[in-house]
């Protein structure tokens, strides 16, 4: 047998996070209205028992667009080591600036809060406190909202 790096508990969040992709493209019949593939495809691709089927990329991608969710994307960027961030699609202007500064502040300072929790008793960050007080989660935004004030930047040295 071939060594995999992905472990069975990587492809079963994998399959999760499809699944809940799936619902909110409208269900597999609705999802497959935007893909080359069908129900039945869609249905083997979120299925742990048939956990060698996954969806490929492209149909990965168009239901990503079409839902409006990258979930999946998320979770593959996080298995990688890595955090996905989303852009804007519109040009940012100058008014954006504090209400992206509130949102930075606001996601920083709840990640900070509960890692702060989970030290507090013994020092250290379990992995069940990581789980209970959803520290990755609250982090990934905090990231998310940093690279939107980026974009911000850019677009005024774009301008400039």
């Amino acid at each position: 047998m071939t060594f995999r790096p992905t472990t069975e508990h990587d492809r079963a969040a994998l399959k999760a996070a499809f699944r809940r992709l799936l619902r909110d493209a409208g269900g597999q019949s609705e999802a497959a209205g935007s893909t080359r593939v069908g129900q039945q495809a869609l249905s083997r691709y979120g299925s742990p028992h048939h956990e060698t089927d996954h969806v490929p990329v492209d149909v990965l991608m168009d239901l990503t667009m079409d839902a409006d969710n990258p979930e999946v994307v998320r979770t593959l960027c996080r298995m990688a080591g890595g955090v996905f961030v989303p852009l804007q699609s519109s040009r940012p202007d100058d008014t954006c600036w504090p209400q992206q500064l509130g949102a930075l502040v606001r996601s920083g300072a709840e990640a900070a809060e509960s890692i702060c929790k989970a030290l507090s008793d013994d020092g250290r960050v379990s992995l069940d406190e990581i789980h209970d007080l959803d520290i990755r989660a609250k982090l990934s935004a905090a990231i998310e909202a940093l690279a939107v004030l980026d974009r911000h930047a850019q677009a005024v040295e774009g301008r400039e």
